[in-house]
């Protein structure tokens, strides 16, 4: 979990736990209620605090120089954070293993992404490393429009084909993140279809090119790649979010971005969608602080 940013200080966006870890989870979640693993993290999690100090140190940093928490309030909520993202690992574990009834969600905005399911126009789901965004595909399952998500290519085969089965039964194909970047011209293909195409837009992959804007009241960079294919094939772009709640509950938020002025620039396009979705994100910030899961300065 201790995300580095560029030159080589960017987290690799693997999921831990060994092949073994990972194997006895899914079995095991298959047919018993995720919440029953919850108590486990009490035991945990102090241990990979204290292991992955730097991640720990990132997060403590958000809440102590970004949303201005005591020094008290910083540290048990840089815990929590800790607590609510094991869960939210387990749940995805849950889920892989077809266990995705127990989950319930409320999502406000639900008619904005089924209106735009209807229309002949691809469109950009931008998403972010806040709640669970791997939720979206099984709590919008539809058969209009085929769901192309980007996702990092770098996990344990057993892992990656466990994800690849459960994306196909909800209209879904997995997109890996390559090193020549033709994940770029596969979206392009797929929005040309009319397809979704849908991205983390709070992290860099691949293409060093950022755009910086206001972020929580600092200047942070966002990756350009998804608002400059915004812009140059005009397709309409959504912000979902999945925030955890009790239990198993989870609450989404889904909204439409406005379009830029056509007589704008690609570029000063790109800049309008990268400063809506900012503001979105940070609206959500606002309300789930700790709800915040990239482990590294963001805004270094």
């Amino acid at each position: 979990m201790s995300s580095q940013q560029s030159e080589g200080r960017q987290w690799s966006g693997k999921t831990g736990g060994g092949n073994f870890g990972q194997r006895f989870l899914l079995k095991v979640l298959k047919s018993v209620n995720v919440v029953f693993f919850y108590p486990i993290l009490y035991l945990v999690v102090p241990f990979y605090c204290v292991v992955n100090h730097r991640a720990f140190g990132c997060i403590y940093g958000y809440f102590r120089e970004i949303h201005h928490f005591s020094a008290w309030k910083s540290f048990w909520s840089t815990v929590r954070n800790h607590l609510i993202f094991g869960r939210v690992v387990l749940d995805r574990f849950a889920i892989l293993a077809g266990n995705s009834k127990q989950f319930k969600i409320e999502v406000e905005g639900q008619e904005v992404f089924t209106q735009m399911l209807d229309s002949p126009l691809g469109m950009i789901v931008a998403g972010s490393h806040v709640g669970n965004f791997e939720l979206v595909g099984h709590f919008f399952h539809q058969d209009k429009k085929t769901i192309n998500a980007i996702v990092f290519g770098g996990e344990r085969a057993g892992l990656q084909r466990r994800r690849e089965a459960s994306f196909e039964t909800h209209n879904e194909k997995m997109i890996p993140v390559t090193p020549d970047l033709s994940h770029i011209f596969a979206l392009k293909d797929a929005l040309d279809r009319g397809e979704i195409a849908v991205i983390l837009c709070d992290r860099i992959w691949g293409s060093r090119k950022t755009l910086t804007v206001d972020f929580l009241g600092k200047p942070a960079k966002f990756p350009l790649g998804t608002f400059l294919l915004a812009a140059q094939m005009d397709v309409p772009v959504v912000s979902l979010i999945a925030v955890k709640e009790r239990g198993t509950r989870y609450h989404g938020f889904v909204k439409r971005f406005d379009s830029p002025d056509p007589q704008l620039s690609v570029r000063e396009k790109s800049q309008f969608y990268a400063r809506q979705y900012a503001e979105n994100l940070q609206d959500i910030l606002r309300k789930y602080p700790e709800q915040w899961f990239n482990f590294y300065d963001f805004w270094a």
